[in-house]
């Protein structure tokens, strides 16, 4: 972990310091494509919504459930009884590839509580998808149980 502080020093004028913060390294990981990275080492624009974040509000699907966690992304939700919600990618007039634990499915046949995070992947990182991925790419990971518990 280290320190970083800029020592600002003009002629006639104090001298000052300014602390930056903390440079440690983020471990933090993101869903992408073809495994996991870390966040630090991507340069695409690709978002992520972890579990804490989808709960804190409750909503009854979960494409409702991402309204506002995500720039770039629009909620419609539909006026009729029984129709879900639909999401866009940038304002594309398709809504996105959805992936769930590598199959593709639709956002709400998923539980909110089920979900561990979400990476919306919004530019050529989703070319690996091939054409459907056009419009962007929804990668959702669940939770899964953890081998010997204790």
């Amino acid at each position: 972990m280290k320190k970083v502080l800029l020592l600002f020093v003009l002629l006639g004028f104090s001298c000052s310091i300014i602390k930056v913060g903390n440079t440690s390294n983020s471990t933090e990981e993101v869903n992408i494509g073809y495994g996991t990275q870390q966040k630090k080492n991507i340069s695409t624009a690709i978002s992520t919504v972890s579990s804490k974040k989808l709960t804190k509000t409750p909503k009854h699907n979960t494409s409702e459930a991402l309204s506002g966690q995500v720039p770039g992304l629009r909620v419609r939700e539909s006026n009729e009884l029984g129709d879900y919600s639909s999401i866009f990618i940038r304002n594309f007039g398709d809504p996105p590839l959805i992936i769930v634990d590598g199959i593709e499915t639709t956002l709400d046949d998923i539980d909110q509580n089920d979900i561990e995070s979400i990476s919306i992947i919004k530019d050529a990182a989703a070319a690996i998808y091939g054409s459907r991925a056009g419009n962007g790419v929804v990668i959702i990971k669940t939770k899964r149980g953890v081998k010997n518990f204790k």
